[in-house]
């Protein structure tokens, strides 16, 4: 229920993202169509979680189309490298707040299962014909298929509960589509190996058709 709720607040707003700076020269790094800025790890565990601060580099970007031209905006328009050949593409907010969990399904079939069940039966009766009460002992057993709905895992507390953070990545997220004029959101991109990058710096890459930027994101 609670994601259902989240994902008909995502449908339900205009739009998603955070307002754009007045000009592009607005943000550390900047050119006539991109502005960027790391948003500090502290600032990302307080508005998301420290999970997602540990694992992700979170980019504010903000687009200026040119007067009267609009761009077709994708998160995938966009990639981060480390200076050391590595280059990672943003996660959806979905993919983020979840990082490798499997997202709850209460109430949904899990598919076939085989189960099996044995046991012991003791018992007492009466010889219709003597009147005597005589005792038994008997062991069954069996195999068969079970394809009702598992019980979903047990809730995680408010304070990491993927459902709250999903929205939040969510209501935050770089909007994509046609825009005419300026528009701000955050990208989600996973952490190398490294943690790291080469050089003290991360390459933001904008690619669409022909265009081709990159801004050096220096780490503070």
């Amino acid at each position: 229920m609670r994601r259902l709720v989240f994902l008909l607040a995502a449908a339900a707003a205009a739009q998603t993202g955070v307002p754009p700076r007045p000009a592009s020269t607005e943000y550390p790094v900047h050119n006539d169509l991109v502005g960027a800025a790391i948003v500090p790890a502290s600032q990302v565990a307080k508005v998301f979680s420290s999970s997602i601060a540990k694992d992700y580099v979170v980019v504010e970007v903000a687009v200026y189309p040119a007067p009267g031209q609009s761009v077709d905006l994708q998160r995938f328009d966009f990639a981060l490298n480390d200076g050391a050949d590595a280059r990672s593409y943003p996660a959806t907010p979905e993919e983020a707040a979840w990082h490798g969990r499997k997202p709850v399904t209460s109430g949904t079939s899990q598919g076939p299962r085989v189960v099996g069940e044995a046991g012991v039966l003791v018992g007492t009766r009466t010889d219709p014909y003597s009147g005597r009460q005589t005792h038994g002992v008997a062991t069954y057993g069996g195999v068969g298929v079970d394809n009702r709905p598992l019980p979903p895992p047990a809730q995680p507390g408010p304070a990491d509960d993927p459902y709250a953070i999903e929205g939040r990545l969510q209501s935050m997220a770089f909007p994509g589509g046609q825009a005419d004029r300026p528009v701000a959101g955050y990208l989600y991109f996973p952490k190398g190996s490294s943690r790291r990058p080469k050089g003290g710096a991360y390459g933001l890459e904008y690619s669409q058709g022909s265009e081709r930027r990159e801004l050096a994101l220096p780490l503070k």
